[in-house]
């Protein structure tokens, strides 16, 4: 049961959101909220709220408001993963407003046809991320997504909107049929989101940095979001010809059904109100400040391959190896595991042996055949446990070396020479200096007699400078 906790912050709160997943089925497990005022400290506020909940997540997502981020629809002459990875690459040195070192993109397929695919192209500066990546190091989070808030949206109107369930083949709720693409109105504290949906995809989305607060203290709330719905109209009819807003859904903070009822009027389309929380029924406890829980929420009960990644390069590769290290390591647990059983049923039945060994030798005399033949399978026996005893060691000195290694060291390949006892390791580090490093903790390593540098080597790579090297690790006791 994977765990994802998702944090979300505006102007006037940080918000926590814990999920667990079972199968292709989340659950809201907890929402908590921390007001923040101008200014205000949110790392002490996130700590605070992290104090909170019992540090059991497995993911950790954060979440950009769809105002820091620029969106382009593309359409591309391709239908394959592999080339509209390049052709977007393409896209984004040319075609961005600033350089593409200070870009971080990524995209998502709205549709494909007759061999072309309707691309959304998404961007952002790499110093917002940053900052927002900086502020979640400070609450002591190791972060593993960087996403936007229309993706949360999306989450939400895929259980609010459709049968429970994050996959993509979904089907529309009995009670709620109102014509696609929908456009769900997020009304927050301080900030509106509005997506345009149509079968579980996103098609467009917006978003403007006026809240529940600005709109009702205005006194000209619904003169003021059909104005946002009518800009999100003509955003839709020129990025996606041919599409239309055939349907509104208001959800968050506000007079909800009243906005819907008058909009429904002044636009002349079919509109709705849900409550944010409506789809979370396993969330009970109320919020410590007013805030719609729709963007952390449906962020938290998406699975993370359905959200918008937007992590730098070098987080990539460190969720990348992190996962292969959990994974090896899982690995080589499972496999000592293995080896402890085998050794217990190997001892239990030499120990049966062994009792049956002594009574065999009262009646040695009469049946030496059958004893010199048992004689020779205990034998058999002590072989196997010795060379399980060396399996158990080389699990042990495996499950060190990857222990030992850090974020900054990616091992490529593990090579064990059972002839003379070394295990080799090729991998590659940010310097020679971790390279050294490395070293010496693999030397303090219970099991590791020496290690011995075979050879390493400078090279560049899109990420930066890297240091190739071969480490070859004698096996056995220190001398």
């Amino acid at each position: 049961m994977a765990r994802r906790l998702v944090i979300e912050w505006t102007r006037a709160t940080v918000r926590l959101a814990l999920a667990e997943e079972r199968g292709r089925q989340a659950r809201l497990l907890t929402l908590l909220v921390e007001p923040v005022g101008p200014g205000g400290d949110v790392a002490g506020a996130l700590r605070a709220l992290l104090k909170k909940v019992k540090p059991s997540w497995d993911q950790v997502i954060g979440i950009i408001p769809r105002e820091q981020v620029i969106t382009r629809t593309v359409k591309f002459p391709t239908t394959q993963p592999a080339e509209l990875a390049q052709m977007v690459e393409l896209y984004a040195r040319a075609q961005l407003p600033y350089p593409r070192a200070e870009a971080l993109v990524d995209f998502h397929v709205m549709r494909q046809l007759e061999g072309f695919s309707t691309v959304a192209i998404i961007a952002c500066q790499r110093e917002v991320a940053e900052r927002y990546l900086a502020l979640l190091r400070e609450a002591g989070l190791s972060i593993g997504l960087v996403t936007v808030s229309s993706w949360g949206v999306l989450g939400w109107a895929r259980r609010a909107l459709y049968q429970h369930g994050t996959g993509r083949a979904l089907s529309r709720a009995g009670p709620r049929t109102a014509p696609e693409p929908s456009l769900v109105v997020n009304v927050d504290d301080t900030r509106t989101d509005l997506a345009l949906i149509a079968e579980g995809r996103l098609l467009s989305s917006r978003s403007v940095g006026q809240g529940s607060q600005d709109w009702e203290v205005s006194g000209e709330a619904v003169e003021l979001l059909a104005l946002e719905v009518e800009r999100s109209r003509a955003a839709v009819r020129k990025e996606l010809s041919g599409t239309e807003i055939r349907s509104m859904v208001f959800t968050g903070m506000g007079p909800l059904g009243q906005w819907a009822e008058q909009l429904g009027q002044r636009l002349a389309l079919p509109a709705s109100a849900i409550e944010g929380r409506e789809p979370f029924t396993e969330w009970t406890s109320p919020a410590a400040a007013p805030i719609s829980p729709v963007v952390v929420g449906g962020a938290a009960c998406s699975e993370s391959r359905d959200l918008l990644n937007l992590n730098p390069p070098e987080l990539r590769v460190q969720v990348r190896h992190r996962q292969q290290v959990r994974d090896l390591v899982t690995m080589s647990v499972l496999f000592m595991a293995v080896l402890a059983l085998g050794a217990g049923v190997l001892a239990l039945q030499i120990s049966r042996q062994q009792r049956m060994a002594k009574q065999v030798d009262r009646v040695l005399e009469d049946i030496e055949p059958t004893a010199q033949h048992l004689q020779e399978t205990a034998r058999t026996t002590r072989l196997v446990t010795t060379l399980m005893e060396r399996r158990r060691r080389l699990a042990a000195t495996l499950a060190g070396v990857f222990r030992t290694t850090p974020p900054a060291v990616a091992l490529e390949a593990v090579t064990h020479e059972g002839a003379r006892g070394e295990l080799v390791l090729r991998g590659s580090a940010a310097s020679t200096q971790e390279v050294l490093g490395y070293i010496a903790s693999l030397e303090s390593l219970e099991g590791i007699r020496g290690v011995h540098l075979k050879y390493s080597t400078r090279r560049t790579t899109p990420t930066g400078e890297r240091t190739d090297f071969e480490l070859v690790l004698s096996a056995g006791p220190a001398g």
